[in-house]
């Protein structure tokens, strides 16, 4: 019996090793993402930090449910564990009563006299110590067996009310599952609240657009101080004009250029486009560069910037989750992030430029003809 437990332990240690380290993760993103949300109350009021303080919300909510996944996994894996030793330890308890009844039909059948005849019909001492020897041995499994049998009962109900302890935390766990997604479905709507508020009231609308215009400054700041990075590449991007791979499958759903809202009147300077996924979520680099930025970044989402050959820059905006990381090298074609609404008031898109020497270009001018 104890062989087949000790694969069955190795491998509930080993999920277990590997769902501490898990949780020691998430329990450090819980911390990070707690620390923007106390640094965000601390921004002055505007509509891209409200947007912002709604999504590290839904973030953190996202990774604390990912923990809840976490422990109810362990909880299932210390339910199978008991539920296996109390399934051996039934089958021990079994045997053990077999081989009470075993001895007790052998008592039974030598009868009341039966220790008589054995030390009357003798015919040599070496018998004589045989026979005794016989009776003290079935007695003493007797009672070996009798005292394993009663061992057993009590580390059953041991298990018993452990598991019982595990099935209680097991409901409190889906408990707060589901709070916690009645939590994220209630960010969620706040989300598109505010943003149908923005695209209802004229005054919200100019504010995001004067705090959209302030951000898009910033970050032409932030590139022109950042020291460029030494690019190497074997295509050369700006031989790739009409040319290069499209970043992700989809519809163009807001273009380059200025543009007029007909329902406030007010003008908008896109520097890049809008696209929306059609069959896949999988961002792709268009060209060979390094990833000089990867992060959230106000108005943009979750933002990935790669710097290439020729002083030429690539962004990606309102990600869902990086798939690569700050100074990593990618070539043309490479999965980079996935699309997701972080920052986007059109829904789940990706926001791409094309920047030369910091100058916006119109993508589509770019991009391979379709």
């Amino acid at each position: 019996m104890k062989t087949k437990l000790i694969p069955l332990l190795l491998a509930l240690f080993l999920v277990f090793a590997g769902s501490q380290e898990k949780l020691h993760e998430i329990n450090l993103k819980i911390k990070e993402i707690s620390a923007k949300l106390a640094a965000s109350k601390q921004d002055k009021s505007s509509i891209l930090n409200d947007i912002y303080a709604l999504e590290l919300q839904t973030e953190s909510v996202v990774i604390e449910l990912n923990k809840v996944g976490l422990l109810m996994a362990d909880t299932r894996a210390q339910i199978a564990r008991k539920q296996k030793e109390e399934e051996i330890l039934k089958a021990r308890i079994r045997s053990s009563q077999d081989n009470v009844r075993r001895i007790l039909r052998v008592l039974y059948k030598m009868g009341e006299l039966g220790y008589v005849k054995l030390f009357i019909n003798i015919g040599d001492f070496e018998q004589l110590f045989r026979n005794y020897r016989l009776i003290v041995s079935l007695m003493d499994n007797r009672v070996m067996a009798i005292r394993e049998i009663r061992q057993g009962i009590e580390k059953l109900q041991k298990i018993k009310a452990e598991l019982q302890v595990e099935f209680e935390r097991q409901t409190s766990l889906r408990n707060e599952q589901a709070g916690k997604l009645s939590r994220l479905q209630g960010l969620k709507q706040e989300k598109l609240d505010l943003i149908a508020r923005i695209n209802r009231q004229r005054d919200l609308n100019v504010r995001l657009l004067e705090e959209l215009k302030s951000e898009g400054e910033n970050l032409t700041r932030f590139l022109d101080q950042r020291p460029a990075a030494t690019v190497t590449d074997p295509v050369d991007f700006r031989l790739m004009r009409g040319k290069l791979v499209w970043p992700l499958p989809g519809n163009v759903i807001s273009s380059f250029g200025k543009k007029k809202s007909a329902r406030f009147n007010t003008y908008t300077m896109n520097n890049g486009i809008e696209i929306k996924p059609v069959r896949e979520d999988e961002i792709r680099a268009v060209g060979g560069g390094e990833i000089i930025y990867c992060d959230y970044f106000k108005g943009y989402g979750n933002l990935l910037i790669i710097q290439h050959m020729g002083n030429f820059h690539t962004l990606y905006g309102h990600c869902d989750t990086f798939q690569k990381k700050l100074g990593d090298r990618v070539q043309a074609g490479e999965v980079i992030a996935l699309a997701g609404n972080s920052g986007s008031l059109y829904g789940k898109s990706l926001y791409f430029e094309i920047r030369q020497n910091l100058k916006p270009q119109d993508p589509l001018l770019w991009l391979s003809k379709r």
